[in-house]
């Protein structure tokens, strides 16, 4: 798995992307609310999810898994309108696929990341 051999990116890459689509500014307006709708829809949501409890914060988001890397990237949206984009990009020795902590590790990341910024 060399980088050069598949799909790679930059979490500032993927934040700045989902930035563009949630102001309209990636594609028509009709395009980006489409793909907005798709991230919301998220299959496996679990990992920035664990890292945002409240049922009223709303996650949308895409994960990019690989054997040894766990990539996430979503928006995080509270109701008083604040919206933040989150990149959180894992690498690990092994290539487990089923590591709860790692999966953890990421919304916690994403958690302390966004609250920083809302401060």
């Amino acid at each position: 798995m060399t980088p050069e051999e598949t799909c790679r990116t930059t979490a500032a890459e993927s934040t700045r992307l989902l930035g563009l689509i949630w102001r309209d500014e990636a594609a028509p307006a009709a395009a980006c609310a489409d793909v907005r709708r798709w991230l919301e829809l998220q299959v496996w949501p679990h990992r920035l999810r664990s890292g945002f409890a409240d049922d009223d914060v709303r996650i949308s988001g895409k994960t990019g898994t690989l054997p040894s890397l766990r990539n996430e990237i979503g928006v995080v949206e509270y109701p008083d309108g604040g919206r933040y984009a989150v990149g959180v990009f894992t690498r690990a020795v092994d290539a487990r696929s089923r590591v709860p902590e790692r999966d953890a590790f990421i919304g916690f990341a994403a958690a302390r990341a966004v609250d920083w910024l809302r401060r």
